[in-house]
């Protein structure tokens, strides 16, 4: 097996799993796949023929089109990233501003009684 069609295998590999919807919950695990497959194309790039056949070629070319749909598909799961870390801020922030409105109202538990 060449190094291209190896390439060519992950990248196909990557792209599929991107494709599909990926539910928070499983992020993690899938973020650790990307960053696998990541590492073994780096390092299949490193071992790319200088010299390439007609059919590495062809190859190649399917290897560039594949890979601008990765970084399109890696750019859009980074914003879905963005976007719930964002919430989760925002979240944060309103419950900080509902617990303080209360917090101060309780000085040193003290009154004065009016009263005679």
């Amino acid at each position: 097996m060449s190094v291209v069609s190896e390439l060519l295998g992950i990248t196909k590999a990557m792209v599929e799993l991107l494709r599909e919807p990926i539910e928070k919950e499983k992020r993690d695990a899938v973020i650790e796949q990307i960053e696998e497959m990541l590492e073994k194309r780096e390092q299949l790039l490193k071992q790319l023929p200088a010299t390439l056949t007609e059919e590495e070629k062809k190859m190649g070319k399917q290897l560039l089109a594949l890979d601008r749909e990765t970084n399109n598909l890696l750019r859009q799961f980074k914003q879905q990233i963005q976007q719930d870390l964002k919430q989760i801020k925002q979240t944060r922030e309103a419950v900080d501003r509902y617990d303080d409105l209360y917090d101060s109202l309780a000085s040193d538990g003290m009154f004065y009684d009016k009263r005679r």
